[in-house]
């Protein structure tokens, strides 16, 4: 697994310890933002060897969890425009990971699902994730770590980006 100290991919990095930053670590943005950078990076490279990215992993298990869901759901719940996303429909398509197929209820919308394939890979793909958290949150007990998502999420909801509707 990638080394979770990393923050960022960039060259080695300088001595900033001359460089404060006691004003922002005061913010819950900056902190987050911070906070997922790291994870980023090391996320991207526990992702890699599978062939996907946090994007493409995203899709994955939004389609097993929501077999069938419209493109245009899908691009919703991810806060994601609809032409983005059609092209990255495209890529996992071309991969046989997933199928696309003409809506029962309204043919012009398009109903997504996962191959056999694809089903395999996100299993794949989220016991890695799974286990690179269980790393980074180490630190944490599992009251700790339950506080937390249930925290952000109170966050993201208020935010304006609430929860899945298939």
């Amino acid at each position: 697994m990638a080394s979770l100290q990393r923050l960022s991919p960039s060259a080695p990095r300088q001595d900033i310890s001359h460089v404060g930053d006691t004003a922002l670590s005061r913010l819950v943005g900056y902190n987050l933002k911070r906070t997922f950078n790291g994870i980023h990076v090391d996320l991207s490279d526990v992702l890699r060897p599978l062939g996907l990215r946090m994007i493409t992993f995203t899709i994955l298990t939004m389609l097993h969890e929501n077999p069938g869901v419209r493109l245009s759901n899908l691009a919703l719940a991810i806060d994601m425009e609809k032409p983005n996303i059609v092209s990255l429909i495209d890529e996992l398509v071309a991969q046989q990971l997933v199928t696309r197929s003409a809506d029962p209820v309204d043919r012009r919308a398009r109903q997504l699902h996962l191959t056999a394939a694809g089903t395999e890979l996100q299993r794949r793909a989220y016991d890695c994730v799974c286990e690179h958290e269980a790393a980074f949150l180490h630190d944490l007990s599992d009251s700790e770590r339950q506080q937390l998502v249930s925290t952000l999420a109170k966050i993201r909801r208020s935010a304006g980006q609430g929860a899945f509707t298939a």
